[in-house]
């Protein structure tokens, strides 16, 4: 894969998991318990297929894109 079309698989997925990530704290409040462990178990199951199947991979063919990403929460505390 192309550098410049790893970085924006990259970057694409980490806001997808962002924004999965933004609802945890709407579903804590409107959902039942059970409900609400329910979603919380679906979301991280989805970010760990989501570095599993994708962040892993880009990273071992662009270990540099891994780098940028890591510096870039180093300093900002997220993936911009």
């Amino acid at each position: 894969m192309d550098k410049e079309l790893a970085k924006h698989v990259v970057s694409v997925g980490y806001h997808s998991l962002s924004l999965l990530e933004s609802l945890i704290p709407m579903l804590k409040k409107h959902c039942e318990p059970n409900e609400y462990a329910q979603y919380l178990k679906a979301i991280g199951a989805v970010s760990a297929e989501m570095s599993a199947q994708i962040f892993d991979q880009v990273f071992q063919e662009h270990p540099d894109v891994e780098k940028e990403v890591e510096e870039k929460i180093k300093k900002f505390g997220q993936f911009i």
